[in-house]
């Protein structure tokens, strides 16, 4: 990971407003005399608000950055096995639910400010690669299956997942934050040595530590998010069996789902592979609705005891060119995921907006919400008032997150 510093600067935003393809700034950074915090992010009325496209206009010069490392920590032990690759056999995978990726470290910055309606955030943070090989479908010429690439690594070189971010906030419930948020966030909705896991399961699970408390969870997903430019907008609640790993506070709040998982099973030859594919389509990490609607994404109808894929008009022969189709490193192997915009900011599950960009060093990211949604699931932030919080960032990880726990939100 290349290495660039997040301290806010005048330097910097003037290059970075003109900044979109990958080169990264290289420029003199030079302090504008704003400051910055550590653990306290400074949330003023705008003299006027972004433009909200993803690029950093002059106004975020305003706004003092909060800026940090976060840092992923072990999260507690597996008891079963997670990968499907594993077929049930735990000792295949590492012992730490967080590991391969405890101990990475990524460096970010944050920002804030109000027009006195809508939040807005840019959030910056370093990681020199735009992960997208989500999962990615590959054929074994060995086997004749067609298998996604591992959901949670088994080392450093078994990482295929999408980058993304989470942010939690609490939700007052008659005019009280969960009980331990202020002094804890993030780590009071986390709890592990959940009892009796069952395939799937999780022995480390978020959910509230008291029955009635609420909390509100931003989760933004790379490629998941593409069409609906938001974070995937939900919130964290009490669960009655919180002894156990089936326990799941996590929940969406209403809206469409802005994804579906691309998988097919042939009921006759009882062979899995990808549900919907590009032909020919060279490193495709989704499919769009409009590409399955307008027929470039084509439905699979069949899938042979020797991996061939049909599909209406036509075939796909993997044992013809191995390399193209191979683990890891195949160009043709197919996303994990088809996408749908999904009311795109129109519904309460899309209404926290995202504008975000890879410029080579790093994701740059603005974020905007209203103040006060109305939504009783959703966190409220109010003028004149501070809010405890969270964040956490996945450097093409599905949960190996670096955290930032204990963070405040003044809102002036």
């Amino acid at each position: 990971m290349k290495s660039i510093k997040l301290t806010l600067l005048a330097a910097v935003v003037a290059m970075a407003a003109s900044c979109t393809h990958d080169d990264a700034p290289t420029n003199t950074i030079i302090d504008p005399g704003v400051g910055e915090s550590t653990d306290v992010l400074l949330v003023k009325k705008f003299s006027t608000a972004p433009t909200f496209d993803g690029d950093i206009d002059e106004v975020w010069s305003e706004a003092r950055p909060l800026v940090n490392t976060a840092v992923v920590s072990p999260a507690g032990d597996r008891e079963i096995a997670l990968n499907g690759s594993s077929n049930g056999d735990a000792n295949l995978e590492p012992t730490d639910l967080m590991d391969p990726y405890t101990g990475e470290k990524s460096k970010y910055s944050l920002r804030g400010g109000h027009d006195g309606e809508y939040l807005y955030l840019l959030f910056e943070w370093e990681d020199d690669q735009d992960s997208r090989d989500r999962q990615s479908w590959f054929f074994n010429p060995t086997s004749k299956k067609w298998i996604g690439e591992n959901k949670y690594a088994n080392h450093k070189n078994d990482k295929y997942y999408e980058d993304k971010f989470g942010m939690i906030f609490p939700i007052k419930v008659d005019g009280k934050f969960p009980a331990g948020f202020e002094n804890g966030t993030c780590t009071v909705t986390c709890h592990s040595g959940l009892k009796d896991p069952q395939p799937g399961h999780k022995t480390t699970r978020h959910f509230m530590a008291n029955d009635g408390e609420l909390a509100d969870l931003w989760h933004w997903k790379r490629n998941r998010n593409v069409l609906s430019q938001s974070v995937d907008d939900g919130y964290i609640q009490w669960e009655d069996d919180f002894e156990f790993a089936s326990a799941n506070g996590r929940k969406t709040d209403e809206g469409d789902k802005m994804y579906g998982t691309n998988k097919f099973k042939d009921e006759a030859t009882g062979m899995s592979g990808p549900k919907y594919v590009i032909v020919n389509g060279e490193n495709v990490y989704w499919i769009t609705d409009t590409q399955i609607a307008d027929g470039t994404a084509k439905k699979v109808t069949g899938i042979s005891t020797e991996g061939v894929i049909t599909f209406d008009g036509g075939s796909i022969d993997p044992n013809a060119d191995l390399v193209a189709y191979s683990q890891g490193f195949g160009t043709k192997r197919f996303p994990s995921v088809y996408i749908n915009p999904a009311g795109a900011g129109s519904t309460a599950r899309t209404e926290t907006q995202v504008r975000a960009k890879h410029i080579g060093s790093g994701w740059q990211l603005e974020i905007k919400r209203k103040l006060n949604t109305g939504d009783p699931k959703d966190a409220v932030f109010v003028i004149g008032e501070s809010i405890p919080f969270g964040l956490a960032i996945f450097n093409n990880a599905a949960i190996g997150h670096a955290q930032s726990n204990n963070l405040t939100m003044k809102i002036e």
